[in-house]
């Protein structure tokens, strides 16, 4: 016949209905506790994730605006250190390009000034530019034997133009010659304009 026996391992552990009630009230209050700090952190949370939000709006505005403005690609500004590198690497090809036009000699205003105003008949022929000087040739019509010397009256005007002198340290003709174009008898002379350095 078996012996069913009710032991209470625990009775000096049972809690009296006031421990209880404290008990209870302690865990109310740590779960409200722990929901004030939930909800806070989620408030907290929501807020940096509304900045970031309008940061990256406000950041998405300036780089269209200043890819409007500036012409760049908008792709420019997603990798700015290689735009940055990009930029440095043209400002050194634009600085040695201004070094390279710096040491040429300025020969657009000798060329305006030597022959922009030539006389009635006086044509340009050839040119040629060296380094350091430039050779040109000008047709005229015949010289006769009571006319005033082309050739001196040409040099008289430009060295007397101080906008062609200032570049250039000599003008000399070293040629002269008649010759034929199209059937037509031209006196041809060749001159050597010598740049200041």
């Amino acid at each position: 016949m078996a012996a069913d026996f009710n032991i209470n391992l625990a009775k000096d552990l049972t809690s009296s209905p006031e421990e209880r009630e404290r008990f209870y009230n302690g865990m109310l209050v740590y779960l409200v506790a722990c929901a004030v700090v939930l909800v806070l952190v989620a408030f907290l949370s929501s807020l940096n994730v509304s900045r970031y939000l309008k940061n990256k709006r406000e950041h998405n505005q300036l780089v269209q605006t200043a890819a409007a403005v500036s012409g760049l690609d908008v792709e420019a500004f997603k990798n700015p250190e290689q735009t940055y590198r990009e930029l440095e690497s043209y400002s050194r090809q634009i600085a040695s390009l201004k070094n390279v036009l710096s040491a040429r000699k300025p020969l657009l205003p000798v060329i305006h000034n030597l022959f922009s105003n030539l006389p009635s008949g006086v044509a340009l022929q050839s040119l040629s530019t060296d380094k350091d000087k430039l050779t040109f040739g000008l047709v005229m019509p015949p010289v006769s034997s009571d006319s005033v010397d082309p050739v001196r009256r040409l040099r008289t005007v430009w060295e007397k133009n101080p906008d062609l002198m200032q570049h250039v340290k000599s003008l000399r003709a070293l040629t002269s010659e008649r010759r034929k174009i199209n059937n037509v008898s031209v006196f041809y002379v060749e001159f050597e304009c010598i740049l200041k350095k």
